[in-house]
C-alpha cells in the first residue's frame, strides 16, 4: 500500500537503482517522516505548512552532497544533481501529511541513485540531517534527538537499568565522574576517579561513552564485574544492576539552615525533596531556621515535577499558566496542598543558567511572595516541550505551549528577575548587604522592571534584558550562598527586603518566623 502511494505522487526516475551500499526503505523512511511531521502539525505552537516540513527536509538532506539539490517549480518537485535534473515528483495537497512523508522519502531515494555520497549515508544520519533542518525552521528550543541521543535522554528522564555513576572520557581513558547515592554503584565501593579498565572482563579502550553506557546498563537483578584502577591498583567489582533514577537533590546543613541544591527535575525529584527535607528535620531535631533553594545551572526537566515542588513550599494559589495551540497545552496549576515548610524563611538562588522547569519554580515563589529571590536574571526558555517519539527510536522534541508566571508575564525571553542582583556581588558580599541595608539597592524595582518589560518600546526592552546576567556555579561556600546565609541569619534585614518584594507584587507585608 505504502508503495503505491509512492508511485501515485507521480515519480519519474530516468534509470534503474543501482545497488546500494547501505538499507534505506522507503516505506520505513516514510512512516518516520509521517509521524514527526503529524506531530509538528499537532502539537507545535504554531501552524507549520507541510509543504515548508518536507523543504526544510529534503534542504537537509541535500546539505549531505553539495552536488544534490530538490527544487520546488509550480506542482512539482524536482530532484538535480550537478544542476541536471533527473527525477520530478508531483506534490501532494497543502495539508496531506501522510503523502507529503512519502513524497519526502521518495525524493531522498531518488537522490540516492545518483549521489553516491547519499548511499553510503545510513539512514539514522540521513534523518538527523532532515531533521535538523526541519526543526531550524521551528523555535530554538525545539530539536531533534537521534536514537542514540533519545536512548540517554529517556533513561535520564525516566530512570533505567544500572548501576548508578556518571563517567567521562579524558586522555583515552575512562573515569567515574560521579556516583549516585544509595545506588548499586556505592553498595560496590565504587568512587568518584576510579578508572575503568573492563567491563566483564573485556577492554574499553576505544568505545564511546555511549558503548561503555550500554556495556554498563542491563536487566534488573543482572550482574556486571568492572576492572578498576585506583591509586595504580587493579581490583574487580561485582556490581548487581538496579533500576537507577539520577539524583537531583543535594542536602547540606549549614548551621541551622537546611541547603537544597536541585540539578534537575526527573521523575523522582519531588520525592528525593522530602526525603532530604525529613533528613534535615531529623537531624535538627526541629524545622530547619531557614532554607536555601539553589538552582544555578538548573537546566529544567520534567515540568510535573517542577510545579510540585513548588507545592510543597506554597500553602495556596496559582504556581503556574500554560498557554499554546493545542486544546491540552492550556493547563492551570495551582497549590493544593498545606505542607510544613509554608513559614520558613526562604532564599532562592537562581543565574543565567537556569532555565525552563527551575523558572517555573523560581517565578513561583517569587510571586506568592513565599521565599526572596536572589541571585542573576534567569535563561528565560519559559516554554513547555512536547516529546514525539519515532519509528526509528529517535525523539522531537517541539514547544507546545508558553509558560506564564502566577502574576501573568511570560517566561520566555527575559526569564524571572532577581529581587537582589548579585551578579557582580562576588567579591564583596558585605558591601551588597550594606546596600541593602541602606536601601541604595531596592528589591522591589527589580521586580517591578520584569513585570513591565513587554510595556516598554524595544530599546528599553533591549537595555533592561542585559541587566544583571552573570553564571555562578552551585556551591554551598560562595559568594551567593553567604549573602543568602547572612540574610537569613539577620531576620530584619531579610524581613526588610522580602516585604519590599512583596510590596512591588501588590502584597501585603507578611513575617515569616
Amino acid at each position: 500500500m505504502a508503495v503505491g502511494l509512492v508511485l501515485g505522487l507521480g515519480s519519474c526516475v530516468t534509470r534503474p537503482a543501482p545497488p546500494l551500499s547501505t538499507v534505506y526503505e522507503r516505506e520505513t523512511a516514510a512512516e518516520v517522516f509521517s509521524v514527526g511531521f503529524e506531530g509538528i502539525a499537532d502539537f507545535y505552537i504554531e501552524a507549520i505548512p507541510m509543504e515548508a516540513l518536507s523543504a526544510a527536509a529534503l534542504d537537509g538532506v541535500s546539505t549531505l552532497d553539495p552536488e544534490l539539490n530538490y527544487v520546488r517549480r509550480g506542482d512539482r518537485l524536482i530532484v538535480t544533481v550537478g544542476g541536471t535534473p533527473f527525477a520530478d515528483f508531483r506534490t501532494p495537497e497543502p495539508n496531506d501529511v501522510a503523502r507529503w512523508a512519502m513524497l519526502t522519502s521518495a525524493a531522498i531515494d531518488a537522490g540516492r541513485y545518483r549521489s553516491q555520497i547519499l548511499r553510503d549515508t545510513s539512514p539514522e544520519h540521513i534523518y538527523q540531517a532532515a531533521f535538523d533542518s526541519t526543526v531550524r525552521k521551528l523555535d530554538r528550543f525545539s530539536r531533534y534527538s537521534g536514537r542514540d541521543k533519545a536512548q540517554s535522554e529517556r533513561a535520564s528522564r525516566n530512570g533505567y537499568s544500572g548501576i548508578g555513576v556518571t563517567i567521562g572520557i579524558e586522555n583515552e581513558r575512562v573515569w567515574v565522574t560521579s556516583v549516585f547515592p544509595n545506588s548499586p554503584a556505592t553498595d560496590a565501593g565504587l568512587e568518584t576517579a576510579d578508572r575503568i579498565v573492563a567491563v566483564d572482563g573485556v577492554s574499553i579502550a576505544g568505545l564511546d561513552l555511549n558503548g561503555i553506557a550500554n556495556r554498563l546498563r542491563g536487566p534488573t537483578g543482572s550482574h556486571v564485574e568492572l576492572t578498576i584502577e585506583r591509586n595504580e591498583v587493579l581490583s574487580n567489582k561485582a556490581v548487581e544492576r538496579r533500576r537507577v533514577i539520577q539524583e537531583t537533590v543535594e542536602l547540606k546543613l549549614i548551621g541551622q539552615v537546611a541547603y537544597l541544591h536541585l540539578s534537575g527535575f526527573n521523575r523522582d525529584t519531588v520525592a528525593s525533596l522530602r526525603r532530604a527535607i525529613d533528613s534535615a528535620e531529623r537531624t535538627l531535631g526541629e524545622k530547619p531556621a531557614g532554607l536555601i533553594l539553589d538552582m544555578r545551572q538548573n537546566r529544567g526537566g520534567i515540568l510535573n515535577q517542577a510545579a510540585e515542588v513548588a507545592d510543597v513550599f506554597i500553602d495556596q494559589g496559582t504556581i503556574l499558566e500554560t498557554r499554546g495551540r493545542h486544546r491540552k497545552s492550556a493547563q492551570l496549576f495551582e497549590a493544593e496542598h498545606l505542607d510544613a515548610l509554608v513559614d520558613v524563611p526562604m532564599v532562592v538562588v537562581v543565574d543565567s543558567g537556569s532555565a525552563s522547569a527551575a523558572e517555573v519554580v523560581a517565578a513561583a515563589l517569587q510571586d506568592s511572595g513565599r521565599a526572596l529571590l536572589i541571585g542573576a536574571r534567569s535563561y528565560g526558555k519559559g516554554t513547555v516541550q512536547q516529546i514525539v517519539s519515532l519509528p526509528n527510536n529517535g525523539e522531537l522534541i517541539l514547544t507546545w505551549a508558553r509558560m506564564h508566571a502566577p502574576s501573568g508575564y511570560a517566561l520566555s525571553t527575559y526569564g524571572v528577575f532577581p529581587s537582589v542582583c548579585t551578579a557582580n556581588a562576588a567579591e564583596n558580599p558585605t558591601a551588597m548587604l550594606a546596600a541593602l541595608r541602606a536601601g541604595t539597592v531596592r528589591p522591589g524595582d527589580a521586580v517591578h522592571r520584569r513585570r513591565v518589560i513587554d510595556t516598554l518600546d524595544p530599546a528599553r526592552r533591549e537595555a533592561l534584558g542585559q541587566w544583571c546576567r552573570a553564571n555562578h556555579p552551585p556551591r554551598s561556600d560562595d559568594a551567593d550562598t553567604e549573602i543568602a546565609l547572612r540574610l537569613l541569619g539577620d531576620r530584619a534585614l531579610f524581613q526588610q527586603a522580602f516585604n519590599a518584594s512583596r510590596i512591588a507584587l501588590g502584597q501585603r507585608p507578611a513575617t515569616i518566623n
